[in-house]
């Protein structure tokens, strides 16, 4: 059982003739002595040393109340092996939590620049949407709420129109977005949790039971951002139809051909074909080796892939050095090859899609049709997948990974 209550150590007599008031804890045969910043003079106590003055009192009586209340919801399992130094500190920071105070923005703002630079732009973007949802940029972490979150989504859904924001972060462009497009919505919130998540990996302790941001309010409230048009998979017939065509124009040729070498190697995306330096080396090894651009810095076996490259390609890998001569530079790569992927669609009549379809018709084809185990589509993807601390200490099988690409691909002829 643990007791809370103020009282006044006699023999600890000030110079100045006053009294310091202490919070004493009992837990389990042990005591300890909280100070607190008042103090009492002789008049205020009786004989035997318990405070008279009322006003004292109950300002004291306040004080081991609140301590005595954050306590008091364990129950005799979660108090098992505790002592009543763990019990103080639990008090101490509920007290804390009376004072502390953290700017979510600011915080955000220190998050942001420890980003690496591509990786910013979406936090920036977030972050200005959620101030501008409010009309304010300042806010205490521990009044973000569900309720708050909850309007700031159905704000994201319904809103069309979104003035720029200037950004906080030096060499970090503004949004200029006059729409707020599909899916938004979740990307946002994933950025604002990410934060969020952060500063209570920053400022709670959860082994001395230090907990100065107790709530989850983004919980439940997470959803999987939804693929756009351009993105959704092709139906088989539909990927035999792109790897069929052929086009007078050179750069529609080289964007339909990409699509397919995408699609070939799992998946990969533009930014990791762009890096490729040479498609003669690649032909000779048979196997491309490199780390994914995207997930690259944040995972532990730096994001490496062994690919296969299938001879069903091997007559399309020129594509990658016309990729570079029809770009220029890396960041107008993707407007490019959509350039040229739409251009066949509409002469073709069919739906648009873009690049980014190859990497999901490739997941979906490989789980609905091929058979392919969601665990070896996972790894094909180079993703996490359910089982993450796996991933990170077991050795991916990549015979296995392959032989997965190779039953897609023996869906599809490739005369």
């Amino acid at each position: 059982m643990i007791t809370v209550k103020p009282i006044v150590v006699l023999s600890n007599k000030r110079k100045d003739g006053t009294y310091a008031i202490y919070i004493r804890v009992y837990f389990r045969g042990e005591v300890r002595r909280i100070p607190t910043s008042m103090v009492c003079r002789p008049s205020d106590l009786t004989r035997s040393g318990r405070i008279k003055n009322q006003d004292l009192l109950d300002k004291a009586e306040t004080m081991a109340a609140r301590m005595r209340d954050s306590v008091s919801g364990y129950t005799d399992s979660e108090l098992a092996g505790r002592d009543v130094d763990w019990v103080v500190r639990r008090m101490r920071c509920a007290d804390t939590l009376h004072t502390f105070r953290l700017d979510f923005f600011s915080f955000a703002d220190q998050v942001i620049r420890e980003k690496h630079p591509e990786a910013r732009g979406q936090y920036v973007t977030a972050v200005n949407a959620f101030a501008a949802y409010l009309g304010r940029r300042e806010l205490d972490v521990n009044d973000v709420s569900r309720q708050m979150l909850s309007g700031f989504l159905g704000w994201l859904r319904t809103e069309r129109a979104t003035k720029a924001h200037k950004t906080p972060q030096k060499g970090v462009s503004p949004t200029k977005r006059t729409r707020i497009p599909g899916g938004a919505e979740s990307r946002h919130m994933a950025k604002l949790s990410h934060i969020y998540e952060k500063a209570k990996e920053r400022y709670n302790d959860e082994d001395s039971g230090e907990i100065l941001i107790p709530r989850s309010p983004f919980k439940g409230l997470l959803t999987k951002a939804p693929l756009s048009h351009g993105q959704k998979p092709l139906t088989v017939a539909a990927m035999q139809r792109v790897i069929d065509a052929r086009h007078g124009l050179g750069t529609v040729q080289t964007a339909l051909d990409l699509f397919v070498v995408s699609f070939a190697l799992m998946g990969a995306n533009l930014a990791d074909l762009y890096e490729i330096v040479s498609v003669r080396k690649l032909r000779t090894s048979g196997t491309w080796e490199y780390r994914r651009r995207k997930t690259r810095r944040r995972r532990a076996d730096g994001a490496e892939m062994k690919v296969a490259v299938p001879e069903e390609i091997y007559g399309r890998l020129d594509a990658l050095e016309r990729l570079h001569r029809m770009a220029g530079k890396a960041e107008f790569a993707t407007a490019k090859v959509n350039k040229g992927l739409r251009r066949w669609c509409e002469d073709e009549g069919v739906p648009v899609f873009t690049f980014g379809a190859a990497r999901h018709t490739w997941a979906t084809i490989a789980r609905g049709k091929a058979g392919v185990e969601k665990a070896t589509v996972d790894e094909g993807l180079c993703h996490i997948g359910d089982f993450p601390v796996t991933d990170i200490y077991a050795e991916r099988d990549w015979d296995l990974i392959n032989d997965g690409n190779r039953k897609v691909l023996a869906l599809f002829s490739w005369d």
